[in-house]
């Protein structure tokens, strides 16, 4: 019983330090300079709140986390946030790249899921 227990206990602390990376395979730490464009957490704020990209076409979008809490960017189709576009990974201390797929044009609303007062703006332009 003792090496089933050992077993057990040493999974369970795989999981929870796998968990607790601030990145993750899908979305991994990259240089903002190769991104089509950046965002900074500061102070809780994004300090772009406004971002132009073009319409039609798939684009990186780097989140430089300058915070010791986790952020992310999440894309909706207005304030509302009810309808989704892209929600991204949480990083901590850090810098994650999303892959974003192409939107049309628009203007869209985008926010930190875990704080909602963080906001902005993504302007597609066709």
């Amino acid at each position: 019983m003792r090496p089933m227990r050992i077993t057990l206990v040493g999974l369970a602390m795989a999981a929870i330090l796998a968990a607790c990376g601030s990145t993750s395979a899908s979305q991994p730490a990259a240089d903002p300079a190769d991104a089509d464009v950046t965002i900074t957490s500061v102070d809780v704020e994004f300090e772009q709140t406004t971002v132009t990209v073009a319409a039609g076409e798939a684009f990186t979008m780097a989140l430089v986390n300058e915070d010791s809490m986790p952020h992310n960017v999440a894309i909706y189709t207005d304030s509302s946030a009810s309808d989704e576009l892209f929600i991204g990974e949480y990083v901590t201390d850090g810098v994650i790249a999303y892959d974003i797929p192409a939107l049309e044009p628009g203007e869209y609303f985008f926010r930190c899921d875990l704080h909602p007062d963080m906001v902005g703006t993504l302007i597609v332009e066709g």
